[in-house]
């Protein structure tokens, strides 16, 4: 059984571990976190801090997805709190006054926990909470009155989280005229200091210290269909598999560059149509698919001419047997997306579509390095601020298309890779073109080299 410790800047790790040694800490949590843990049923999360402004916060269904596992999960101070909210009839447990007070809904907004904070962890705004604590207890102390309070509250809770705090506090009280009662509030304060979202988390890390709280019960929810097709594609972005990386980066890499990519995708595409084995020979799927589609009445003729030109290029219209037409068009409309059952989220899933003999998870890891690297560099360098002309070029030669080929033939050559469309194949090729483009100066190194490579033998 292993505890995972999501937190900072509410509490450090020194501290998280002060109270309980054994934790795994981690950063604030984000989107895709828990699933890249790869969870067991034993195992127990305390979410205390979550990122949620400079990119995708954690999800609501990654959590139910842990749940689900009979994973237990707590909350507690400032996003795991929030979140343990909204998911306690799901089996999210709760500690601690900031989550008391947004299941009361005494606290109802997210801003109430967000603060300001560097890379490294360092606060540089307060809580509203921590605020409104100090107000409210400063008022309990009869060192400011009701009234008074009232209002500084809501210059507070008026201020933006990235401007909160108590100097930003004491000038707006200055422009209200609460000048005397910000400075009672705030002397009493610095006499009594007091952070309510620390507390909160080492009463969490407390209760996890000592065992508690037990698993959750399982609940009847479990049994419902609430696995959507973004948790299917997010398991499959993020969760680790035998050897590691997750599934999609294995997927997507063979999407693009394995040849015979086009040929499994046909297979499984027509095997999910007509409900067949992939097993099963070739021209027997065909027409077993051809028939699904007759009996459902989509049929080439059917089709309207705009439909034609959609999925099909002309010289294809022209040429094309009408069977084959048909089943181009069936496999051009399946995409590999979450949206469809054909879609695999594991790699058992994905038996007989992914092929683990080429090799490919070297090439990712080792396209995920380059690209680090050439950020660690510059900042700017990312594979989102690549070319994609330059991109659109190193597509055609991989996939032996002419340079002048026009956008039906770009499309088509995409669709049949399981892509939207071919500016889809450029968008996922981005995060692999820099580690190809080095795979390729490295086999004509060895080559000139006359160095006979690994990879230069299959």
């Amino acid at each position: 059984m292993t505890v995972h410790v999501f937190a900072g800047p509410t509490i450090d790790a020194p501290g998280i571990r002060r109270i309980l040694p054994d934790a795994v800490c981690h950063p604030p949590a984000r989107h895709g976190d828990l699933l890249r843990l790869g969870l067991a049923a034993a195992d127990k999360v305390l979410i205390i801090d979550g990122l949620w402004h400079q990119v995708a916060p954690l999800r609501h269904k990654e959590i139910l997805h842990a749940l689900a596992a009979g994973v237990t999960v707590v909350g507690a101070a400032s996003m795991g709190a929030l979140r343990a909210a909204e998911l306690a009839p799901y089996g999210m447990v709760g500690i601690g006054q900031v989550f008391d007070g947004y299941a009361s809904g005494v606290l109802d907004a997210d801003d109430e926990v967000a603060v300001l904070h560097t890379p490294e962890g360092r606060k540089v705004t307060e809580a509203l909470v921590n605020l409104r604590c100090a107000i409210d207890r400063a008022a309990a102390n009869r060192q400011v009155n009701s009234s008074d309070a009232a209002a500084l509250l809501d210059l507070a809770r008026s201020l933006p989280y990235t401007r909160r705090s108590w100097q930003a506090l004491g000038r707006a009280a200055q422009q209200a005229d609460l000048e005397s009662a910000f400075y009672a509030v705030n002397t009493w304060r610095q006499a009594n200091p007091y952070d309510l979202k620390h507390e909160d988390a080492e009463s969490a890390l407390a209760l996890l210290s000592r065992g508690l709280p037990s698993p959750a019960t399982r609940s009847r929810w479990r049994g419902e269909r609430w696995q959507t097709s973004f948790v299917r594609y997010w398991t499959a972005s993020f969760r680790p598999g035998a050897g590691q990386a997750p599934l999609l980066p294995l997927l997507q890499h063979q999407q693009l560059y394995d040849p015979a990519f086009a040929d499994r995708w046909r297979v499984r595409v027509l095997a999910a149509i007509s409900n067949s084995p992939t097993g099963l020979p070739l021209e027997a799927l065909e027409n077993a698919a051809l028939a699904t589609a007759d009996r459902a009445g989509t049929t080439l003729p059917n089709l309207s001419p705009a439909q034609h030109a959609y999925w099909l290029t002309p010289d294809e219209e022209q040429q094309l047997e009408p069977g084959e037409a048909m089943l181009r068009i069936m496999v051009r409309s399946a995409r590999l997306d979450g949206a469809w059952s054909v879609w695999p989220a594991t790699h058992t899933e994905a038996a007989g579509l992914l092929d683990p003999d080429v090799g490919t998870e070297h090439l990712v890891e080792q396209a995920f390095r380059v690209n680090a690297a050439a950020q660690a560099d510059n900042p700017r360098h990312t594979p989102a601020h690549l070319d994609a002309g330059r991109i659109t070029t190193h597509l055609l030669s991989r996939w032996a298309l002419p340079a002048d080929a026009d956008p039906a033939a770009l499309d088509a050559a995409a669709r049949d890779r399981a892509f939207r469309d071919f500016a889809g194949a450029v968008e996922v090729a981005r995060a692999f073109y820099l580690g190809a483009r080095a795979d390729e100066a490295n086999v004509v190194s060895s080559a000139s080299s006359g160095t006979v490579t690994d990879s230069s033998r299959t």
